[in-house]
């Protein structure tokens, strides 16, 4: 039995490195290759995300904090573990912090060890940090600390996962997962016609985030040809990613499609299907963009991305966190509750999905520039 845990979420870089940088042996045929990249083509890909409407919030907050002296706003961002996902994320926390004119600093658990992430909390209220974005590890497990800080007037907003149960409850900034995971269900239905197999790759079956996305892929699927035959849990080792993936190609010799949750488990399914000489004729649809991820889109081993926005979560947290200590989190409510929905049982201020194929890529990557991220 498949025991999951989510102690280490996402991937060490030791680890990412094995995944992009292993050998592979043969490649699929060039005609596999073609009748994969003629599937994509049907997709309709989009890059704009919810970027216009949060455009419009901040220029509300930005309005708002004329006039005030924001030198002394001290803001953190924390992740849950430093891989390459969250190079967007770090970026947008710092162009936000320019802009406004704070201190922002961010901060990762090594290896995403929850107790570092606890230990990481706990400093940031002992330096009495005006606010801080959390991406948590373990929602559950944070929910004392992040009460704690609330208590001592610190602002919190979750980012990534919804935080639920908190004493004051915790705006979550981010991607609606249910929505994400039935876009990428129906992209695989577009992909395989409407039938055939398909096994799931995910670094925890019970993850939030998770969850909710292999719901959202299934509730798509329903009623099609398409019919899941793995669910493959990693607990969060991108090493195993790559095993499960090997194993679902060998234990079904019918497969004819890949959905993979987290962020590394794009790469190791990418790895896995070139490795058997099966690109093209194994589909793959891979939530978020790990570098290896975008190389294996441009090569049409990967069909589709189904992206998150990180860069939003640390622009857009900045400023939250920023009124929320300036103008007081009522009045910073007001201004952002004509955008939140409620998803996933959250009251979410939607960041955006994105579908990006091999036809739109080369977009979304030119929007990253603009912002001053490069995807290496």
């Amino acid at each position: 039995m498949l025991k999951s845990r989510l102690m280490r979420a996402g991937a060490t870089a030791s680890a990412l490195a094995v995944l992009g940088l292993s050998a592979c042996s043969s490649a699929g045929g060039d005609d596999s290759v073609k009748s994969a990249g003629d599937a994509a083509a049907k997709l309709q890909g989009s890059v704009a995300f919810n970027d216009p409407q949060l455009k419009e919030l901040e220029g509300k907050i930005t309005d708002a904090l004329k006039g005030k002296d924001l030198k002394d706003v001290r803001v953190a961002m924390v992740i849950n573990s430093p891989s390459a996902y969250w190079t967007e994320g770090q970026k947008g926390m710092e162009n936000a912090a320019k802009n406004l004119g704070v201190k922002a600093e961010f901060q990762a658990p090594a290896g995403g060890d929850l107790n570092q992430q606890l230990s990481i909390l706990d400093t940031l209220r002992s330096d009495k940090i005006d606010g801080y974005t959390l991406s948590a590890v373990d929602p559950s497990a944070v929910k004392g600390p992040v009460n704690a800080a609330q208590k001592a007037g610190i602002s919190v907003v979750a980012i990534d996962s919804p935080l639920a149960g908190t004493t004051d409850p915790t705006v979550y900034l981010g991607t609606p997962n249910t929505d994400a995971g039935q876009q990428a269900g129906t992209a695989m239905k577009t992909l395989l016609g409407g039938k055939g197999e398909v096994a799931i790759l995910t670094g925890s079956l019970t993850a939030a985030n998770a969850v909710q996305r292999i719901a959202g892929f299934k509730k798509a699927v329903e009623g099609s040809g398409i019919k899941i035959v793995d669910t493959l849990n990693d607990d969060a080792d991108p090493s195993k990613a790559l095993s499960n993936a090997q194993t679902a190609l060998q234990a079904n010799p019918n497969l004819k499609g890949i959905y993979t949750v987290w962020s590394y488990d794009g790469p190791a399914a990418g790895q896995a299907v070139k490795g058997a000489g099966k690109s093209g004729a194994v589909k793959i649809v891979a939530d978020d963009a790990e570098p290896k991820t975008v190389e294996f889109v441009k090569s049409g081993v990967v069909q589709a991305m189904i992206l998150q926005r990180p860069y939003q979560q640390g622009y857009m947290g900045v400023y939250l966190l920023t009124a929320m200590k300036v103008l007081g989190k009522d009045a910073t409510m007001k201004l952002v509750q004509p955008y939140l929905v409620d998803k996933d049982g959250a009251s979410t201020l939607n960041s955006g999905i994105g579908l990006v194929t091999k036809a739109n890529l080369s977009q979304y990557l030119d929007d990253l520039a603009k912002l001053g991220v490069t995807a290496k």
